[in-house]
């Protein structure tokens, strides 16, 4: 698929591009008692990713690897504003953090700053091109789990 995010960046961005391949539909890997990972590192939010194999991986991560853990899906609203992590925006908030683009920090003050910083700036999320890093939305009400 990465391949592919070439062939169309340069005719919409990639958020678009993922919700239009995806038709809306993302995945969320929990553990059997609803919880996730992440570290936070695009922001305090839901984190989605487009493919479910990558779910799964992040299911038995949640899990500790004792189980599977689930699978979700959710359906992401269409017209949210997601910033690139390869965006101008997005690099000017982590410089004003302290931080360089790829450097980040494990903390949920970290997350918490970096959305309200994003938020200022009229953003709903973060889109990432990295599989592993997938998407963050800040806001539940922009996610409908199906």
């Amino acid at each position: 698929m990465v391949e592919t995010f070439k062939q169309y960046l340069s005719e919409e961005n990639l958020w678009e591009y993922l919700w239009r391949t995806n038709k809306g539909t993302f995945f969320r890997g929990v553990s059997e008692k609803g919880t996730g990972v992440g570290l936070g590192a695009l922001g305090k939010g839901v984190y989605l990713t487009w493919s479910e194999t990558m779910a799964k991986t992040f299911a038995k991560a949640a899990s500790g690897g004792v189980s599977e853990g689930v699978v979700k899906t959710f359906k992401v609203k269409r017209g949210l504003n997601l910033v690139d992590i390869q965006d101008q925006d997005f690099a000017k908030v982590k410089e004003m953090m302290g931080f360089k683009p790829h450097e980040f920090s494990n903390t949920l003050g970290y997350a918490n700053l970096l959305t309200l910083q994003l938020k200022k700036l009229k953003y709903d999320g973060v889109v990432s091109d990295k599989l592993a890093e997938g998407i963050v939305i800040f806001d539940k009400k922009n996610v409908t789990e199906v």
